[in-house]
C-alpha cells in the first residue's frame, strides 16, 4: 500500500517532530489567549497588585502558602513556573528565592517518599505502590534527575521514579539540593528583572514560556546524546546484599527459633533444606545427626529435610575439583533449585567448597553458613568469599556469593581439639592488629583464658573478631575485591605458601599467625613497626600456643632459594598482577607495600628461624 509524500514525511519525524509542533501549537495558544484576553488580564494584575504584603506576617504567611504549593507540586496541577515568578514579584528576589528553593526541596522529598512507599496510605492512593522499578521505561540517571527539575510534569515524575527504583538517599538529596538551588537562582534572577521593569504581564508571560526553553533544552540535550555515535552504551545497575551473623547456642533444639526463622524469612510455603556436613564434625559429635533429624521433625511440614546431612571431607580436602562435582550431582539428584536451601555446616575450607557449589548450581541458590570452627566463626563463615584449591594454587577458583545467613552455634566449638580452638585465635589477633588496639591489649590480658579456651573469653573474642570483618566488608567499598588493597590479608602471602609446603599439615591458623610474625620483623627491618609492638605481636601469639617457627620455613628449592618467599610471586598473581602487601605501622594500624626488599625478608625470615629465645619457648608446641 502506498502513502502519500507528506505522510510519509510526517512519519520519519518521529517523536521529536511531533514535539515541536506541539511547542509552536502551545505557543500560538499562549500569545492568542493575551491578544483576545488583555483586558481582563490587565485588570486581574491590577487587582493582584492590591493583595501584595505589606506587613512582616502578612509576608510570612504568603511565604508559607507558596512554599505548600510548591512542595504539593508533586500531587496538584499546580503551574510551579508561575507560582515561583509570582513568589519574586510579591517577596522579592532574596524571599522569592528562599521560598522557591524550600519548596521545590521539599516537592523532591514528597515525591521521593512517594516513589519509596514511605507514605504508604498517600503512594496507595496514587497506585504507586503497583508498580516495580523494573516496570519503568529507563532507569533514571543522575544527569536526567537535573535536567529534568525544570521541565513541567517530568521534574515531579522524575522524583517519584528517583524514589521508586531506591536511587540512593544521601545522593538524591544532595544532587536534587544543587539542581533545586539553581533552578531557584533562575526564576529569582529572571523575576526580579522583569519586576524592575515594571512588567507584572510579561512576568506572567514568562512563567509559561519558561517551561518550554526547560523542555526545548533537555530535548536538544537528548537528542545530541542520541546522535552521538562515539558514545558507548553504559549498563549500570547495584545489587543490595542484607544477610544477619546470629550468635546462638544448640541451634538444632526444636525451643530454639533462630534456624526456622531464617529459613522462613519471605517464605509462606514449606520450604526444601539439603545439608552437606563436614565429617570430621559428625564423627566427633555423634549426636548431632540425630538432633539434626529431631529438629527438622518437629518443624515438618515447614521445613522439609530433603535427605540425612551428606558428609563432605574436612578441611582443604574438600577444596577439591572432585568434591564439587560430587556436590553438583548430589543437589540435582535431590531436585534442588533456586528456592531451596543449603545449609552448610562445617570449617573454613569446608564452608568455601559447598559456599563455590551454591554460587555456581543453577546460577546461585540459597546457602546458610553454620561454621563449626573458630577460625570459621569469625571470619571465613561471615565473609562473602568462596571457592576451592586447583593447579597447585590456593583458592584459584572462585566466586564471591554472600550467604543468605551465617549462624554461629558455640556449642559446636565445644567438641573441637585444643589445637583446632587456638587456631582459629590467629585471625583475631591479625583483626585486631591491623584495626582496633583497644582489642588487641584485651587480647593480651585476656592470653591465658583464650588458651585454654575460656568460654566467656572466647565468646567475645569470637564476636569482636566477626564484627570487625564483618565491619570491613561492608564498610571499606570493596567487599568483593576489585582493588589490590587487602588488609584482611595481613601475614596470609607467606601462610598460603606454608599451608601448601606442609600440604596442609598446618592449619590456616597456625599458618597464619607465622606469617603475622615474619611481617611483624620485616616491618621492623624497615623502621614501620617499634622493637616494642614487634616483641608485643610475637609475645601474644606464644602465650597464646602458635608454633611460630615449623621445619616449612627453611625447605630450600634447587636453586637454593627460600620456598616460602616464592609465595610473595604467587601471591602477586593471585592479587591481579600488582603486588599489595598490608605491613603494621603500629598496633591498629597498617600500610600497603607494593614492593618488598627480598634481602631484608630473608633477614626477617632468619631471625625467625634461628631466635633462640623463641625456640627454647616453642619446642613443645612444634612438635605437634
Amino acid at each position: 500500500m502506498k502513502h502519500s509524500r507528506g505522510y510519509r514525511l510526517r512519519s520519519q519525524k518521529g517523536p521529536a517532530g511531533y514535539f515541536w509542533l506541539s511547542l509552536v501549537c502551545f505557543s500560538g495558544l499562549v500569545i492568542a489567549s493575551f491578544l483576545l484576553f488583555e483586558q481582563q488580564i490587565q485588570d486581574f494584575l491590577t487587582h493582584l497588585n492590591l493583595y501584595l504584603p505589606s506587613t512582616p506576617s502578612q509576608k510570612l504567611y504568603l511565604a508559607l502558602l507558596l512554599i505548600a504549593l510548591l512542595a504539593l507540586d508533586v500531587v496538584l496541577p499546580v503551574p510551579s513556573s508561575m507560582v515561583a515568578l509570582l513568589a519574586v514579584a510579591m517577596l522579592g528576589s532574596l524571599g522569592g528565592y528562599l521560598a522557591i528553593f524550600i519548596g521545590l526541596c521539599l516537592g523532591a522529598g514528597l515525591g521521593y517518599a512517594l516513589g519509596a512507599g514511605y507514605l504508604r496510605l498517600l503512594s496507595g492512593r496514587l497506585g504507586l505502590h503497583q508498580r516495580q522499578p523494573g516496570q519503568l521505561a529507563y532507569r533514571l540517571g543522575t544527569l536526567s534527575l537535573i535536567c529534568l527539575r525544570g521541565v513541567p510534569v517530568l521534574a515531579e515524575t522524575s522524583v517519584v521514579a528517583a524514589g521508586m527504583q531506591r536511587y540512593p538517599l544521601r545522593a538524591f538529596i544532595l544532587v536534587t539540593t544543587l539542581a533545586n538551588a539553581g533552578l531557584a537562582l533562575a526564576y529569582s534572577a529572571i523575576g526580579s528583572f522583569l519586576v524592575e521593569q515594571n512588567a507584572l504581564l510579561v512576568t506572567l508571560l514568562a512563567s509559561m514560556v519558561l517551561p518550554g526553553v526547560f523542555i526545548a533544552g533537555y530535548s536538544l540535550f537528548k537528542s545530541i546524546r542520541r546522535h552521538d555515535a562515539g558514545q558507548p552504551l553504559h549498563g549500570r545497575f547495584k545489587v543490595s546484599y542484607d544477610y544477619p551473623v546470629v550468635f546462638t547456642d544448640h541451634l538444632f533444639d526444636p525451643l530454639n527459633p533462630c534456624l526456622h526463622r531464617q529459613l522462613m524469612a519471605g517464605h509462606r510455603g514449606p520450604v526444601t533444606v539439603l545439608i552437606f556436613a563436614d565429617e570430621q564434625l559428625l564423627q566427633s559429635a555423634p549426636q548431632l545427626l540425630e538432633q539434626i533429624n529431631a529438629y527438622f521433625a518437629n518443624h515438618f511440614p515447614d521445613l522439609h529435610l530433603q535427605a540425612p546431612p551428606i558428609a563432605v571431607p574436612a578441611g582443604e580436602a574438600s577444596k577439591d575439583s572432585q568434591v564439587l562435582q560430587q556436590l553438583y550431582s548430589d543437589m540435582l539428584q535431590h531436585g534442588l533449585d533456586r528456592h531451596c536451601y543449603v545449609l552448610a555446616l562445617g570449617g573454613g575450607a569446608v564452608l568455601d567448597a559447598v559456599g563455590y557449589a551454591c554460587a555456581t548450581f543453577h546460577r546461585g541458590i540459597r546457602l546458610i553458613r553454620i561454621p563449626s570452627t573458630v577460625l570459621a566463626q569469625n571470619d571465613a563463615g561471615i565473609g562473602v568469599k568462596n571457592g576451592i584449591n586447583a593447579f597447585g594454587q590456593k583458592n584459584l577458583l572462585g566466586a564471591f556469593y554472600p550467604a543468605t545467613a551465617v549462624i554461629n552455634d558455640f556449642q559446636l566449638l565445644t567438641s573441637l581439639t585444643r589445637r583446632d580452638q587456638i587456631a582459629g585465635l590467629a585471625e583475631a589477633v591479625k583483626v585486631a592488629l591491623i584495626k582496633d588496639q583497644a582489642f588487641f591489649q584485651w587480647m593480651e590480658q585476656q592470653a591465658d583464658a583464650l588458651a585454654h579456651f575460656d568460654h566467656t573469653a572466647s565468646r567475645y573474642a569470637i564476636r569482636r573478631c566477626a564484627e570487625l570483618h564483618l565491619a570491613h566488608i561492608t564498610g571499606a567499598g570493596d567487599p568483593f575485591e576489585r582493588g589490590n588493597g587487602r588488609p584482611l590479608d595481613y601475614g596470609h602471602w607467606a601462610a598460603h605458601k606454608l599451608e601448601n609446603l606442609s600440604h596442609h599439615r598446618l592449619r590456616h591458623g597456625e599458618a597464619v599467625a607465622v606469617g603475622m610474625a615474619l611481617d611483624g620483623l620485616y616491618a621492623n627491618a624497615l623502621g614501620l613497626l617499634s622493637d616494642g609492638d614487634t616483641e608485643r605481636v610475637l609475645h601474644l601469639l606464644l602465650k597464646l600456643g602458635f608454633c611460630l617457627n615449623p621445619p616449612e620455613l627453611a625447605l630450600k628449592d634447587a636453586l637454593g632459594r627460600s620456598q616460602v618467599l616464592l609465595g610473595l610471586e604467587e601471591f602477586r598473581q593471585h592479587l591481579g598482577g600488582q603486588l599489595s602487601i598490608p605491613m603494621l605501622s603500629r598496633i591498629g594500624e597498617s600500610v600497603d607495600l607494593h614492593e618488598i626488599d627480598t634481602a631484608r625478608m630473608e633477614q626477617a625470615l632468619q631471625r625467625l628461624s634461628t631466635q633462640v629465645d623463641l625456640v627454647l619457648t616453642l619446642n613443645e608446641s612444634c612438635a605437634q
